[in-house]
């Protein structure tokens, strides 16, 4: 037997399929949406948007293209087109909808 012996060959590792009671769905491209966003020094938000797709630098057909690095393309109500990066957005609820939510601290912004 050398130093490189031979073993027996196993089977690729696979993850147990397993139900959820929690759906997974896509997000709705037919509606509109309100796109909460948060840059350096200012919080924005884009009303009434729908979403067109992502765009990337990254090789299409990877793993992941787009997830990170990418923008997603949205169109406002007014037909513009425009493009926001994915790690900027911070929120999205269906247009028209007021969330109810609760301030539980705010963070001192020197």
């Amino acid at each position: 037997m050398g130093l490189f012996g031979s073993r027996p060959s196993l089977p690729p590792f696979e993850f147990p399929q397993r139900q959820s009671d929690i759906p997974v769905r896509q997000i709705d491209l037919s509606k509109r949406y309100d796109v909460y966003e948060s840059h350096i020094g200012e919080d924005r938000i884009y009303e009434n948007v729908r979403f067109v797709g992502i765009r990337t630098f990254e090789p299409i057909g990877g793993f992941g293209a787009g997830v990170v690095g990418g923008y997603l393309e949205i169109e406002a109500a007014n037909g513009a087109q425009f493009m926001i990066p994915n790690h900027c957005v911070q929120f999205i609820c269906e247009h028209g909808v007021q969330p109810t939510y609760r301030t539980l601290r705010v963070w001192d912004r020197r």
